[in-house]
């Protein structure tokens, strides 16, 4: 019994993790990471911070300081660090020396995101490079430019590897992404409890986002919603539901048709009514199959016009 018990969960892990994989869909997940990294690090100067007054670094501690590796007082040093992280990025999104460039991209992201939060929070949050940064990890150690890459002459043949070292990266990936609503979720039961899916939660948010949002007032929506008990209290249950139903779109891909819309939609609604504004959004194109959007946008451009209808006799 528990060896045919043991048998089964091996069987179901190797389907899970080992199952065959796309040298495409892993390039794409290459892509979008590391588009979503550059896009994120061309907004802000996060190597600014280190030329920032002492006294101001004077409430993070050691332990934090050393973690991150931040030694404010370097501002040209730190610079150095963004624009290499810069330089990794696009090699990253080109497919050139990916295993190196996505390593080096995350260890430099790991030391430069907390420069934006750490004077202000403690722990300090990487502000949307947190997901980036472990996918780089992952993809430093998988085949991701095997497709979709600036090709060089001693480039690896994406023939000769084998489709599960496609998968497991990829799966990955989508986990740390589906983590992050799970774990949403489980913080509003562990926080405050079952109480959290009512009106009153979902009201308290939204006119406290009306308050505290720096210039952007809520659009009406968030205000209509508000409003209404029965809206407020649908708003969380479909709230807890996509943070604890997610990660289905990781183990089924069937759900991914709707689950990925769905919170595409989720995100627009939540910036309409609350202006929060989720970074991460980008990534979720990492649970679309591009093998499949390629074949449909081919078989469009091959498939012949239309005539005209004939005449009937």
């Amino acid at each position: 019994m528990t060896r045919a018990l043991l048998g089964r969960v091996h069987r179901l892990w190797d389907a899970v993790w080992f199952a065959p994989g796309s040298a495409r869909n892993l390039a794409a997940a290459r892509i979008l990471v590391g588009g979503q990294a550059l896009w994120m690090l061309l907004s802000r100067d996060l190597a600014a911070h280190s030329g920032l007054p002492a006294v101001l670094w004077d409430s993070v501690p050691d332990p934090m300081r050393w973690r991150y590796l931040i030694f404010p007082g370097h501002p040209v040093a730190e610079q150095a660090l963004q624009l290499l992280a810069l330089v990794s990025l696009v090699a990253v999104i080109l497919g050139l020396f990916t295993r190196v460039a996505c390593l080096l991209a995350a260890l430099l992201l790991y030391h430069l995101a907390p420069f934006e939060t750490v004077l202000r929070q403690l722990p300090p949050t990487e502000r949307g490079f947190d997901v980036s940064v472990l996918a780089l990890v992952v993809l430093a150690f998988a085949p991701c430019a095997d497709a979709w890459n600036v090709r060089l002459p001693r480039a690896p043949s994406a023939d000769a590897t084998p489709l599960w070292r496609y998968h497991w990266p990829l799966c990955a990936i989508q986990l740390f992404l589906a983590q992050v609503y799970l774990f949403a979720g489980y913080a509003k039961l562990y926080l405050v409890g079952p109480s959290w899916i009512s009106a009153a939660a979902i009201r308290n948010l939204v006119l406290a986002s009306d308050q505290i949002a720096s210039g952007v007032p809520v659009h009406p929506l968030g205000l209509w919603i508000a409003s209404s008990t029965a809206l407020s209290v649908a708003v969380a249950i479909a709230t807890m539901g996509m943070d604890l139903g997610f990660i289905v779109a990781v183990f089924w891909k069937r759900s991914r048709l709707v689950l990925v819309p769905l919170a595409l939609a989720f995100h627009l609604g939540i910036l309409l009514a609350t202006t929060i504004y989720y970074l991460n959004w980008p990534l979720l194109l990492v649970f679309v199959d591009w093998d499949w959007v390629r074949q449909r946008l081919a078989r469009a451009r091959t498939q012949p016009p239309a005539g005209p209808a004939a005449a009937p006799a």
